[in-house]
């Protein structure tokens, strides 16, 4: 939040599910960098960050920007297919079919 020329952090609730899923991913990501034989402070200067922020995401802190993930995977080399989503629900249903934009209905 924005508060005239002050930055004001505001703490975010996150459900326990995404939490552990933002724990595996950054797992994921320590143990890709690993392999790779980097360091963190050589993944942040790809990524255009910082050390501290490379642990922050090894840890799966919700409060990094998915902008930086993002510039991680691609320091690591792996972009190519993150964003793909596994939607089951979604993948039986036609695109065809989908509204254009969603509405709740008056009640």
């Amino acid at each position: 939040m924005l508060l005239g020329d002050t930055i004001i952090a505001v703490a975010i609730k996150v459900p326990r599910a995404a939490r552990k899923e933002l724990m595996t991913l950054g797992e994921n990501i320590r143990i890709a960098r690993l392999r790779r034989r980097l360091t963190a402070e050589i993944v942040a200067q790809r990524a255009g960050t910082t050390r501290q922020t490379i642990a922050k995401i090894e840890s799966g802190n919700p409060a990094v920007k998915i902008g930086t993930y993002v510039v991680v995977l691609q320091a690591l080399g792996l972009l190519k297919g993150w964003g793909h989503l596994d939607d089951p629900v979604g993948d039986l249903m036609s695109l065809d079919d989908l509204p254009k934009r969603a509405r709740l209905k008056n009640g």
